[in-house]
């Protein structure tokens, strides 16, 4: 009987092949591997699935709220200059001429121009009156050929202030004469260069008083302050060397505080505004007329609007109870047409 048996050398050559290439076995354990793979990721997938679902909720829930109240007192801090001074607003006020507007013959009115100790170019007008009868502003006036600073509130420009200046001196050349009002705007309204703050409205106010003065350097002067305006006339005001020259001030629908003028606007608890102004350095607009007017000592006439929708009125008696050292203060409740007046002792 023939045995036929392999080579020696290619039996060592098969054993050698079969335990290098394992292909019969790679197949099945690929299979297994696979089918381990997947019902491990189908747990995994679940699992973190239900785990994913869990965290989204909590970061909906807590987050989204957590990012709009850090989103608002971060307005508040970088933005807060234009939230108060809008010389923006209404739209297109920043380009309107003195030429555009429609003035009464009976008013002369020209464009001025002051120049600040920080260079920066204020514009205003000048507006001056003519014979009509008036028996409004006898409370107050009592010297001839006065001069009123007006300082305007915080939007706008002077040129929508005409109406005002119209009537107010329209009524009162028959006890006045020759009464002129100077209206300059701050820095960044009209066509005024620089921006807005408190401490550039303080070196306007000082930079228009002393311009005023050098052009009229024997008239009497009165500074009448519209609510922003109110806080820049007590500022300048209470200036000592100022307030000795001064015959009086006019102020209309002025706050005590921008702390008190946030907590009005913004009483609810859960808003960041009212604790954000109580932070010195985070605060940068303070105008804390309530302390201001504690030291001026030179008659003061307060206006106050029972319409006004932003300032309460409540302010307004604050600050007429708070100027203790003024010789001579009165406050005058208005009305849309007429003046109520009311005395607080």
């Amino acid at each position: 009987m023939n045995v036929h048996r392999i080579p020696p050398i290619y039996a060592r050559s098969r054993s050698v092949f079969l335990q290098n290439n394992p292909y019969r076995y790679r197949q099945n354990d690929k299979n297994i591997v696979s089918l381990y793979n997947r019902k491990f990721t189908i747990w995994s997938n679940q699992e973190g699935l239900s785990n994913f679902s869990w965290k989204t909720a909590l970061l909906i829930f807590f987050g989204i709220p957590f990012t709009v109240y850090l989103y608002k007192c971060t307005m508040l801090v970088l933005f807060q200059n234009k939230l108060i001074y809008m010389p923006f607003l209404p739209f297109g006020t920043r380009k309107l001429t003195l030429e555009e507007m429609r003035i009464d013959k009976r008013l002369e009115c020209k464009q001025v121009t002051v120049e600040t100790p920080d260079k920066c170019k204020l514009a205003g007008i000048i507006v001056k009156a003519r014979n009509v009868d008036n028996k409004i502003t006898d409370v107050l006036f009592d010297d001839l050929e006065p001069i009123i600073i007006y300082f305007q509130g915080n939007a706008g420009n002077m040129l929508f202030r005409i109406p005002i200046f119209t009537k107010l001196l329209l009524y009162s050349t028959n006890i006045v004469k020759n009464l002129q009002i100077v209206a300059i705007g701050y820095r960044g309204y009209w066509f005024s260069t620089g921006s807005p703050s408190e401490k550039g409205l303080k070196i306007d106010a000082l930079a228009i008083y002393e311009s005023v003065r050098a052009l009229y350097p024997k008239n009497p002067i009165y500074i009448y302050g519209h609510s922003l305006g109110g806080a820049v006339a007590l500022y300048l005001a209470s200036n000592e060397k100022i307030q000795k020259d001064l015959k009086g001030i006019i102020i209309e629908n002025a706050f005590t505080s921008i702390k008190d003028m946030v907590t009005t606007i913004y009483p609810q608890k859960w808003l960041p505004y009212k604790y954000l102004v109580n932070i010195p350095f985070l605060n940068r607009n303070k105008w804390d007329n309530y302390h201001m007017i504690q030291g001026i000592k030179i008659p003061i006439l307060f206006l106050s609007s029972r319409n006004d929708e932003i300032v309460p009125q409540e302010q307004m008696i604050e600050l007429h109870k708070k100027a203790k050292m003024s010789k001579k203060k009165q406050l005058k409740f208005l009305s849309m047409n007429q003046y109520q007046i009311t005395t607080i002792n």
